[in-house]
């Protein structure tokens, strides 16, 4: 009997051991809103790795996306929203829409990429 509960517990502690190991980290997703003038949230933190922005134009004129340095989602028309899926390493990121004239008038944000 004694042979068995130790069997039994050894199993019971290497499942447990098992379950708490490394894991792959999961992509973080970020959703995005911008419009005449501002990129909603301004700022964002996210674990460094794959990160996917859903970025949606709430406004009514054209805009873009870009995390300088790091990616960039082309023209998106007001209604329309669009995807960006990239790896990123730690750091800081300038957000923008970099359209003439509309980083200036306020479309900016700041991006933190944690360890």
């Amino acid at each position: 009997m004694r042979i068995v509960r130790a069997a039994l517990l050894a199993s019971t502690l290497m499942l447990f051991v098992a379950a708490c190991g490394p894991k792959a980290p999961a992509p973080s997703a970020v959703t995005v809103s911008i419009k005449e003038w501002a990129i909603e949230p301004a700022a964002m933190r996210v674990a460094a790795g794959k990160v996917t922005f859903t970025v949606a134009n709430a406004g009514t004129i054209d805009h873009d996306f870009a995390i300088e340095g790091a990616g960039k989602i082309d023209l998106i028309t007001p209604g329309d929203t669009k995807t960006l899926e990239i790896t990123l390493e730690p750091g800081t990121y300038d957000l923008l829409c970099d359209l003439a004239g509309h980083k200036e008038a306020g479309m900016v944000g700041k991006l933190t990429v944690a360890p």
